[in-house]
């Protein structure tokens, strides 16, 4: 068993972090968005309304929410397939799977941090993401060295 391979514990925490953010993030837009304990703190931290009313922002943004949402689950599928693959010791597909999803979870925290007030959350979104990126980048090096 090569060890260098492996992802190490930290690294295993803070991609079950990234998957869990996706996960709940496709929970708040795409099934509990119309719920006003969920829509309403999300509608002040955009500060992007449609209307002083947060009932019609929320019925308003809806379906970009639901789609929003869904990308999101279809992205955590991505990381759990990918850690699928690397228990499998398929580690370049399951490396590159991990990385996309770390890629993904960076890149929208930064968006978030850069195009609203929500910047605790984009750092949860991102930081977590990031640092498993720069972990796992090594490995996925090494995995397609080997090829």
């Amino acid at each position: 068993m090569n060890r260098s391979m492996h992802m190490n514990r930290t690294t295993k925490i803070l991609v079950a972090i990234v998957i869990i953010v996706h996960f709940l993030f496709f929970l708040l837009e795409a099934v509990l968005w119309m719920q006003p304990l969920v829509n309403e703190p999300l509608l002040l931290l955009l500060n992007n309304p449609v209307s002083s009313s947060f009932e019609l922002q929320a019925v308003t943004l809806r379906n970009l929410f639901i789609n929003q949402g869904f990308y999101n689950l279809f992205i955590m599928f991505a990381g759990v397939s990918g850690m699928a693959l690397v228990t499998r010791r398929k580690y370049s597909s399951g490396y590159a799977l991990i990385l996309f999803l770390c890629f993904c979870g960076t890149g929208a925290g930064i968006v978030l941090a850069c195009s609203t007030k929500a910047y605790l959350l984009a750092a949860g979104q991102a930081l977590p993401a990031l640092i498993a990126f720069i972990k796992i980048y090594p490995l996925y090096n090494r995995s397609i060295d080997l090829r």
